[in-house]
């Protein structure tokens, strides 16, 4: 009873550094977005600086929020807030803050496991690129929306695929023909055969460049070779990593895709 009544509510001190977010999958889907939006408006200047320090403060206030570490939560928010002031006050970017409004909602919460949610958190995150497009050059226009569009289809199309992968180990699917291999992953099969076509249909129609369609080329490949060497075996870190490095390969492809 005495060492109950001596041991404290909570916390006795404030952690001297935030809990990060551990996700290195999420990070790409943040950040990456961000980066094609600037590399492609070709501008890096104080309102892009402002806005990628008021997003990442935000995006890891998140994770203390959800660890209940009010002290870093409010801090973190507190910057995220003193850098988006001067971009909605002097800047006249009022469209930010919309754009706000819409992400702080799906980053806030805890992401479920099933696909509606993790695609919902997708779109949530991939909203940096309309965001970085819109302080780069000071226009919300169709670029913007394009941008968003194109991450959003990458980044939900690796969704699709580690799912597949993940099921496959956790039912421990044995698969002893192609065949099966095949009506395994027949979702991410479609999606990225529909990605292919989309993105084709858009260079045809003189939305995006032919060269830009390339960025997607890698996935698209690596797709088919995943179904091909579906097993029940996951080497999960292998695979997270091997994501990043496609999402980087995917980011410098579509910036340098002749815009």
């Amino acid at each position: 009873m005495k060492k109950f009544l001596e041991r404290p509510a909570g916390p006795s001190h404030v952690a001297s550094k935030p809990p990060m977010p551990r996700e290195h999958g999420a990070w790409g889907i943040l950040l990456i977005p961000f980066a094609t939006a600037v590399g492609i408006a070709g501008t890096w200047n104080l309102q892009v600086a402002l806005l990628l320090i008021s997003v990442l403060c935000f995006y890891i206030a998140r994770t203390s929020f959800l660890k209940e570490d009010t002290t870093w939560t409010l801090f973190l928010l507190a910057v995220s807030a003193v850098c988006l002031a001067p971009l909605l006050g002097v800047w006249r970017l009022w469209w930010l803050a919309a754009l706000g409004a819409v992400a702080a909602p799906l980053a806030f919460r805890k992401t479920g496991r099933g696909i509606a949610s993790q695609l919902t958190a997708v779109a949530g995150l991939t909203l940096t690129a309309p965001a970085a497009w819109y302080a780069a050059t000071g226009n919300l226009d169709r670029h913007a929306w394009l941008l968003w569009g194109l991450n959003f289809l990458y980044f939900a199309g690796g969704v699709v695929y580690v799912k597949m992968h993940v099921a496959a180990a956790v039912r421990r699917k044995l698969f002893e023909t192609a065949a099966e291999k095949v009506r395994w992953g027949s979702t991410s099969l479609a999606f990225y055969g529909g990605l292919a076509l989309c993105v084709v249909g858009l260079a045809t129609a003189h939305v995006i460049p032919w060269l830009a369609t390339l960025a997607f080329a890698p996935v698209v490949v690596r797709a088919a070779i995943g179904v091909g060497r579906l097993s029940s075996t996951l080497h999960i870190k292998r695979l997270g990593w091997t994501e990043v490095a496609h999402s980087v390969v995917f980011g410098v492809l579509l910036i340098l895709g002749g815009w």
